[in-house]
């Protein structure tokens, strides 16, 4: 696959040489051609409406099966900035400056926040298939490291760039530039974001995606256009920096629960005081009588998922986390932490301008601010904004009679209304191997909590982490084990590593805690080519959360997801039942990379570990990752991993001199 990948990067830049000479004549280094190419790229999905002409070299552009790949590059500036900045001039009295450059809106409250490229979200990456992405990511941070994650690439071949600390890379310091590298070698909706601490939720994220030509589409027959301005990023906010809500504010504000939304990195905020504020709503403009491809990202980072449904509309979802599938037509999308669908929207309406409404749902539900709106606009509509006045949050319950895809908890049952994503079907090959009756290995993981006592968190100097949520005091563990980071990467620094931070192995093989909790590096191992099998058990209670899990490095298979009663739940009967075919809902179990574990319920996920290197494994929630909610899954030994890049970046642990 390395070898195609290689010849595709040479045959495109001998089409460029041929077609653009005069962009070779001004290219004196490799770096100057690649911005060439670049040179033409859009900076936000948002303010795209049409592909790049033809004769234009951008890379944002209609994927065609004759299209050669293009060198794609991108400078991401990490920044300290501010909403409403001088840059924003009078944006509150006069709507249009609220589009000058560099300024960023939000819902209209202002506070500090984190930005790349001085934009909320980021710049949007769009590639066609085989291009290959490079971005050079600069920290202007001060005093802060971070990384870029690139969420749902698999990153094969090149582990060393999938952006997580201590994992596969290290940290990149204030003032320094990383350069990642990789190719766009699976087509479908991403996004991307740092994976450093909290910095995504103060801003630190942006969309990812890969086109291919619509001849390689399975569901290409149901749309008429795919176009760059119908990435649709909902993101929680809050008017607080992030670092205020780990572990969690006490007063004035309880716990971590302190949400709004963005759409788009556009909103406003409603003030039952103050008011509203003046901000512009994200604005997706569609020609009557056309069918269009949405791509939605839940950029969300907290406990809150979220609730998309479209006025008047229908949503026909035909892809889940980049992975095609059968279409499904629903009216309403239920959205966790990193999750991604695709849905076509029929403008076969009245022509109008119609709202797109998030709503926080879970913990948020009653919270009457945690909601936010967008606008969908027919061409040639009068008004920009439906003439309807907007409907208050309290009268906005869901109808029974709706169709929900994903809904909370899993209600999937008959005359539930809702489609579970273990109930979806592939809609591309699945490997015959996930299919068969047992795995080679089957991993249990029981995530749970505990509540640890204010000695232990204050007074001890042991300095467990913990977070903060409704009053609690709770520390996330999986199997008992509260996941803390290595001192080295362990893809290129395994030998640095000192073995005391490593939890011990059991005689299954397994890491193990022989008391009821502790912390250590949290690190799980399989055989390359093993057909893996995970159970997931919550042990939440029912009225909780959802835990969304994310794998790194993979798209898993979804086989079964759902409840049994308390004496049933355990791996071995999950597993028996599931054998037994009693609990497989789907021929063709769709692939996903994140997945919501529905509360006191179990999950059952498969992949062929054909992809080597450390992979992490966490719950999607920010505050459960950054407590310690975590494994990394190493596939394969060292040998089997991909040659470290000349010249990558060491880190280690700084100790003081042994003598005072």
């Amino acid at each position: 696959m390395d070898v195609v990948f290689i010849a595709k990067a040479l045959v495109s830049l001998v089409y460029i040489f041929f077609n653009y000479t005069e962009i070779l004549k001004e290219a004196e280094t490799e770096l100057q051609l690649i911005t060439s190419v670049n040179s033409f790229q859009p900076d936000n999905a948002g303010e795209t409406y049409e592909f790049a002409h033809e004769g234009d070299i951008s890379c944002t552009r209609e994927c065609t099966k004759d299209s050669l790949p293009r060198l794609c590059h991108y400078r991401f500036v990490l920044e300290n900035y501010n909403i409403l900045s001088l840059a924003c001039k009078n944006c509150t009295r006069n709507i249009t400056q609220c589009y000058n450059p560099q300024c960023v809106t939000a819902d209209g409250y202002e506070r500090g926040i984190l930005t790349v490229n001085r934009m909320l979200p980021g710049p949007s990456i769009q590639v066609c298939y085989g291009d290959k992405i490079v971005v050079d990511v600069k920290n202007k941070m001060p005093s802060q490291s971070t990384t870029i994650h690139w969420h749902g690439m698999f990153q094969r071949g090149t582990p060393f760039y999938d952006g997580v600390p201590m994992i596969t890379q290290c940290p990149i310091v204030g003032g320094t530039t990383f350069r990642y590298q990789f190719y766009a070698n699976q087509p479908g909706t991403f996004y991307w974001h740092s994976h450093d601490g909290t910095q995504k939720s103060d801003g630190l994220q942006g969309s990812l995606v890969v086109r291919r030509p619509r001849v390689h589409e399975p569901n290409a027959q149901l749309y008429d256009y795919d176009l760059p301005a119908h990435v649709i990023m909902i993101s929680d906010w809050a008017h607080r920096p992030s670092m205020d809500h780990f572990p969690g504010l006490v007063e004035p504000v309880t716990g971590t629960y302190e949400v709004f939304f963005l759409i788009n990195g556009r909103g406003r905020y409603t003030d039952p005081v103050e008011g509203n504020t003046t901000t512009p709503y994200s604005v997706f403009r569609v020609y009557p009588g056309k069918r269009y491809r949405f791509r939605v990202i839940g950029a969300i980072c907290i406990h809150c998922p979220a609730l998309l449904s479209i006025d008047g509309h229908n949503l026909t979802v035909i892809d889940t986390d980049g992975n095609s599938v059968k279409p499904v037509e629903v009216q309403a999308l239920h959205i966790h932490a990193g999750e991604r669908y695709d849905f076509v929207l029929n403008a076969t309406n009245e022509v109008n301008s119609y709202w797109i409404r998030v709503k926080g749902m879970g913990k948020c539900a009653p919270d009457e601010t945690a909601q936010q709106r967008a606008v969908l606009q027919y061409k040639e509509a009068e008004r920009t904004e439906p003439r309807e006045p907007e409907v208050k949050d309290e009268d906005e319950e869901v109808s029974p009679v709706v169709t929900i895809m994903n809904p909370q908890n899993a209600t999937c049952s008959h005359g539930e209304h809702g489609v579970c994503v273990s109930q979806l079907e592939a809609a591309e090959p699945i490997d015959e191997n996930i299919l068969k009756p047992e795995p080679d290995v089957s991993i249990t993981i029981v995530s749970d909590y505990v509540f640890p006592k204010k000695k232990d968190l204050f007074y001890s100097g042991s300095f467990n982490r913990f977070d903060h949520p409704d009053s609690l005091d709770l520390i996330y563990t999986l199997n008992n084990i509260t996941n803390e980071d290595t001192s080295s990467p362990l893809l290129t620094q395994l030998d640095d590593i000192p073995p005391g931070q490593i939890c011990p192995i059991g005689v299954d093989g397994r890491p193990y805690c022989n008391t009821t909790h502790c912390t250590c590096s949290h690190i799980i191992k399989v055989p390359l080519g093993a057909v893996v099998q995970f159970i997931l058990i919550d042990r939440s209670p029912k009225a909780g959360m959802n835990h969304p899990f994310h794998l790194h490095g993979y798209a898993f298979n979804v086989m079964a997801m759902g409840y049994l009663e308390d004496t049933e739940m355990n791996a071995d009967n999950i597993a028996s039942l599931l054998k037994s075919d009693k609990l497989q809902e789907s021929s063709a179990p769709t692939f996903k990379d994140t997945i919501a574990v529905p509360s006191s319920g179990y999950a059952v996920l498969r992949i062929l570990a054909d992809n080597p290197g450390f992979w992490l494994f966490h719950c999607h929630y920010l505050d459960h990752h950054v407590v310690g909610m975590a494994f990394t899954l190493q596939v394969g030994d060292p040998d089997d991993y991909p040659p470290e890049p000349a010249g990558f970046p060491k880190c280690g642990d700084f100790k003081p001199l042994e003598r005072l």
